[in-house]
């Protein structure tokens, strides 16, 4: 790492419903995968999968924004939706919900994504 590089963790919303808009928060396995690949759930402190309002996600400032394909089906159509609060990206969802052998290619396929949205 290069002197004066930022280490801080990027911090990330990551929903997994749209209709109400749910998002990923802490004490799960995706908020796990999310912190081992140098993210920071900006709904980290709340419990299992809350409600929540874009505006709220706005107000919390993520510097990026997961779409995963799964549970619901995030897709490039969705994309608009939440790139005008942070660089955003529809993931596959294996990467946060899948867990066994594929967990640390599932880490480091997340540390770039989440590097890159937040370059």
């Amino acid at each position: 790492m290069a002197e004066g590089e930022d280490t801080r963790p990027t911090t990330v919303f990551v929903p997994i419903w749209r209709n109400p808009l749910m998002g990923l928060a802490g004490g799960t396995y995706g908020d796990s995968i999310l912190a081992a690949a140098g993210g920071t759930n900006v709904l980290a402190d709340r419990t299992r999968y809350p409600e929540v309002t874009l505006d709220e996600v706005a107000e919390l400032r993520p510097e990026a924004i997961l779409l995963p394909d799964e549970p619901y089906r995030f897709k490039e159509e969705h994309v608009p939706e939440f790139a005008g609060i942070a660089p955003t990206a529809v993931v596959d969802g294996k990467l946060l919900w899948w867990y066994g052998p594929r967990m640390p290619e599932a880490i480091r396929e997340l540390r770039r994504i989440v590097a890159r949205l937040a370059a």
